[in-house]
């Protein structure tokens, strides 16, 4: 609801909020990503127990990994510092 009520586009976007709802955060900003814009999502590694979830918040980071490595409207890259921090910009 937050983001659809901001106008304009995003320079910049940091996602680190509800691990569950990281999915829906990615779909509501993407289209409203500025041409140069970049997506920062944090603790995609989350201590590595992406590899094996166990629970639904590592369960909703792991398939949002998935889903980015396979999204053909972004490039990204995952950088491990720290807890993970994946990058994201569109095509």
């Amino acid at each position: 609801e937050t983001i659809a009520a901001i106008e304009g586009d995003f320079d910049l976007v940091f996602i680190d909020a509800d691990k569950p709802n990281y999915d829906a955060y990615y779909e509501a900003v993407l289209p409203r990503l500025s041409k140069r814009g970049l997506i920062a999502i944090d603790n995609t590694l989350w201590s590595g127990r992406v590899l094996a979830p166990e629970d639904d918040s590592t369960r909703a980071i792991a398939a949002l990994n998935d889903k980015l490595a396979a999204d053909e409207r972004v490039v990204c890259v995952q950088l491990t510092v720290r807890d993970g921090v994946t990058l994201v910009r569109r095509r």
